[in-house]
C-alpha cells in the first residue's frame, strides 16, 4: 500500500505540473488569436470558422483515433507524440504575419489542427485521469490543479499581453508564440512522468504487439458492425448525459464567436486589455474552485453540473449591455466563477457515468458528440449576430443555455424518486 501511495503521490505532483505547464503555454498564445485575427482583417465569416472548422476536425479524428489508440497497451508515449505535434502549431503561428493572401485562411488552420488534435489528447487524458486518480481524491486533486492552472494563467496572460504592446507587430507576437511553445516541451515531460498502473503490467502478448503499428485501415475489423463500437459504454444514462451535454455545448458556444467579435472590433480592445480580460475570469475561477469541489463532496456531481450549468446561463443576459471593456472584465469575473464549477464537474460526472473497461471509447463518444453542437453553433451565432441587434441575441442566447440546464436536472430526477423510494421501503 506505501508503495501505491506513493506513485499516486508523483502521479498527483506530475499531474500538477503538466496542468501549469499547458496553462503557461495556453495563456502565451490562445487568448490573443482575436487580435491577429483582428490584424488580419477577418470577417464574419472567418471569426465563425475560427471555431467551427475546429470541431468539423474533431468529429472526424476523436472517435477512430481513440479505436486505434484503444489498440495500443501503451499510449502514453503516443499520447506524448501528440501532444508534440499539436504543440507545434504554436510555432507555426510565428509565420502567419509573413503570408500575404492566405494569412487567414493558415491561421484558420493552424488552430483548426491544434483544436482538433488537442481534444483527441484531452479524451486519452481524461481516460488516463479515471484509473490513476481514485474517485474519492479527483475533486479534491483537480481543485487544486485547476487552481494553480488560474494562477498561471493569470500571470502568464497579464505578463504576455503587456509584454505583446511593448513591441511593434509582429514582434510581440512572434516572442509570446515561441515562449509559449517552450512551456508546451515542459508539458510534454511532465505528462510523460506519469505511472499508469495499466501500462506497467508486463505482458507479454501486449509486448510483441506494440513493435509493429497497425496502420489506419486494421483499426476497423471488416466483419465488425456499427452498433459494436457503442455497446457497453453506459446505457440510457450515459446517451442522455450525452444528448443534454450536446444541447448545453451548443447554447454554450454559439456566444463565444459573438464575444471575439465585440472586444475585438466593437470595443477595440488592446492586447493588454485582453489580458487583464483573461485574468479577471481567471480570479473568479480561483475564487470559485474549491467550494465547487465542496458542493461536488456534499451534493453530487450531478446536481453540481446543474447548478453550475444554471448559473452560467445568466452570464448573457448580462453581456446584452456591455458598452465598455469594463463591463466586460465584470462578466468575464462571473463567467470565470461558474465556467471552472461547470468544466471541473462535468468531467468528473463523466468519468462516473463511463465504465471503466470502456471508459476510453465512452469519452471519445462523448466528445464526438458534444462536438457536433461545436460545429454549428460558431456559425449559427454570427448569423443570429447579423439577423437580430445584439442585445436580443444575448437573451435567445441565455434562454437556450437555462433549457439546456434543466436537461442536466432532468436526468437526476428519476434517479433521486428511485432513491426516495427505497429509503420509503426501507
Amino acid at each position: 500500500m506505501k508503495a501505491e501511495h506513493r506513485v499516486l503521490r508523483q502521479n498527483i505532483k506530475n499531474n500538477l505540473y503538466n496542468g501549469i505547464a499547458w496553462s503557461i503555454g495556453f495563456n502565451f498564445v490562445t487568448p490573443f488569436i482575436p487580435i491577429i485575427a483582428a490584424r488580419l482583417g477577418a470577417t464574419n465569416n472567418d471569426y465563425a470558422l475560427l471555431s467551427s472548422v475546429p470541431a468539423i476536425l474533431t468529429i472526424l479524428l476523436t472517435f477512430p483515433a481513440s479505436l486505434i489508440l484503444d489498440r495500443f497497451q501503451k499510449k502514453k508515449r503516443i499520447i506524448s507524440g501528440l501532444i508534440l505535434a499539436s504543440r507545434f502549431c504554436y510555432l507555426l503561428l510565428f509565420f502567419i504575419p509573413y503570408l500575404d493572401l492566405s494569412a487567414k485562411a493558415a491561421l484558420i488552420a493552424l488552430v483548426s489542427v491544434y483544436g482538433a488534435t488537442n481534444t483527441i489528447i484531452a479524451v486519452s487524458y481524461q481516460s488516463i485521469m479515471g484509473e490513476i486518480i481514485p474517485a474519492n481524491y479527483r475533486n479534491k486533486v483537480f481543485a487544486q490543479r485547476n487552481i494553480w492552472i488560474g494562477i498561471s494563467g493569470m500571470v502568464t496572460a497579464l505578463a504576455a499581453g503587456w509584454g505583446i504592446d511593448q513591441f511593434s507587430y509582429p514582434i510581440g507576437y512572434q516572442a509570446a508564440i515561441l515562449l509559449g511553445f517552450a512551456a508546451s516541451l515542459a508539458e510534454t515531460w511532465y505528462f510523460s512522468k506519469l505511472r499508469i498502473p495499466s501500462e506497467e503490467l508486463s505482458i507479454a502478448p501486449h509486448a510483441e504487439s506494440e513493435k509493429a503499428v497497425p496502420s489506419l485501415p486494421s483499426a476497423f475489423p471488416p466483419r465488425l458492425k456499427v452498433g459494436k463500437l457503442f455497446s457497453g459504454v453506459g446505457g440510457r444514462p450515459f446517451y442522455w448525459f450525452c444528448g443534454s451535454a450536446i444541447l448545453y455545448t451548443f447554447a454554450w458556444m454559439v456566444a463565444w464567436p459573438i464575444y471575439s467579435k465585440l472586444k475585438a472590433d466593437v470595443l477595440h480592445a488592446t492586447n493588454t486589455q485582453m489580458s487583464i480580460d483573461t485574468v479577471v475570469g481567471a480570479i473568479g475561477s480561483l475564487v470559485a474552485f474549491s467550494l465547487w469541489a465542496r458542493l461536488a463532496d456534499r451534493k453530487g456531481n450531478g446536481i453540481t453540473v446543474f447548478v453550475s450549468s444554471l448559473m452560467l446561463a445568466i452570464s448573457p443576459f448580462g453581456w446584452a449591455h456591455a458598452p465598455s471593456m469594463t463591463y466586460v472584465y465584470a462578466y468575464d469575473f462571473f463567467g470565470g466563477l461558474v465556467t471552472g464549477g461547470f468544466q471541473q464537474s462535468i468531467f468528473n460526472r463523466l468519468l462516473e457515468i463511463a465504465p471503466q473497461e470502456t471508459r476510453h471509447r465512452a469519452i471519445s463518444i462523448y466528445t464526438t458528440l458534444s462536438q457536433v453542437s461545436a460545429v454549428f453553433a460558431p456559425i449559427v451565432g454570427m448569423r443570429l449576430y447579423s439577423w437580430v441587434d445584439y442585445s436580443p441575441s444575448m437573451i435567445i442566447i441565455g434562454s437556450t443555455r437555462v433549457l439546456g440546464a434543466i436537461c442536466f436536472l432532468l436526468i437526476l430526477l428519476p434517479k433521486r424518486q428511485r432513491s426516495q423510494a427505497h429509503r420509503i421501503e426501507g
